[in-house]
Parts: structure tokens; C-alpha cells; sequence
């Protein structure tokens, strides 16, 4: 703390260490009891549900553009979801307050729809898993979305 005057020992008092520590404590508490909006899950997930749309682009000129312009608009939608929580929030939230048995299995659900897609699709050329796929991961973030929620709760 550089709040001393010039001379002193540049430790804080008692009161002043015990009003730091209070100030600090309900920084925490304060935090701890933010959780993402219901709304942030499913705007999520209905992002990544509909993202293989942009394999049923035609390999034109127009659909090429069409295809550019979804991207761009499809990453501008992210970016809005996100900022718009972070703002609303205050803060960018970490999943390092969460448990770790609640992340991991989300993460190897999600790993395994997607290597299990990416492989059907190679294997069989069936595009329709494309879209299996990223509804199943999209349900997956809806899941993952209600579990931190809960879990959230609990710990407030």
C-alpha cells in the first residue's frame, strides 16, 4: 500500500490491514455470486447448432460471398453474446471456481460428438451428421449452461 506519508514505515495500521481484508472479502463474495444469464447458454448453443449451414453453400461466386458473409455475421453474434454478459456482468467470468468434474465431462462429450461427426462424415459422406452433431454439442452447452447455474447457486 503506497497510501503513507513520506517518512513513515510504510506499513499499514491495524485498522487500515483489518479495513483492506473486509474490502477484499466483499470484493469476493460479490463475485462469487455472478452467474451467466439464462439466455447466454441458449444463444450460445443455437450458434453452434446452426454453424453447418455453411456447408450447403454452392461453390459459386455468390455462394461463396453468402458463405463469407455468414461467417463474418456468425462471428459479429458471438462477439455481441459475449460482450453483451461481460458487460452486464462486470467481469470476465473463470471457470476456475468450478469444479473440475464439472467441466471435464462436458468437454469429452462435446470432443467425442465432434470426432464421432468428423468421422462419419469422412467415412460415409453423409453432411446430415453435420448437424446432428452441432445439436448435439448445442444441447451439450445447454446442459453445461444449467450445471454451472446450479452449481453457482449452491456456492452464493
Amino acid at each position: 500500500m503506497e497510501t503513507h506519508e513520506p517518512g513513515s514505515s510504510g506499513r499499514p495500521t491495524m485498522e487500515e490491514a483489518r479495513a483492506a481484508l473486509r474490502a477484499a472479502e466483499q470484493t469476493q463474495s460479490a463475485l462469487a455470486g455472478i452467474t451467466a444469464p439464462w439466455w447466454y447458454f441458449i444463444v450460445m448453443a443455437v450458434m453452434v447448432a446452426v454453424a453447418p449451414v455453411v456447408n450447403y453453400a454452392p461453390p459459386t461466386p455468390l455462394g461463396i460471398t453468402l458463405l463469407l458473409v455468414g461467417i463474418v455475421v456468425w462471428a459479429a453474434l458471438l462477439g455481441i453474446t459475449v460482450g453483451t454478459f461481460v458487460r452486464k456482468a462486470g467481469v470476465i467470468p473463470r471457470l476456475g471456481a468450478v469444479p473440475k468434474r464439472l467441466v471435464v465431462w462436458p468437454i469429452i462429450g462435446v470432443l467425442g460428438v465432434m470426432i464421432g461427426a468428423a468421422v462419419l462424415v469422412a467415412g460415409y459422406h453423409q453432411d446430415w451428421v453435420y448437424f446432428v452433431g452441432s445439436g448435439a454439442v448445442g444441447v451439450l452447452i445447454l446442459i453445461f449452461g444449467a450445471v454451472i447455474r446450479q452449481h453457482a447457486r449452491k456456492t452464493t
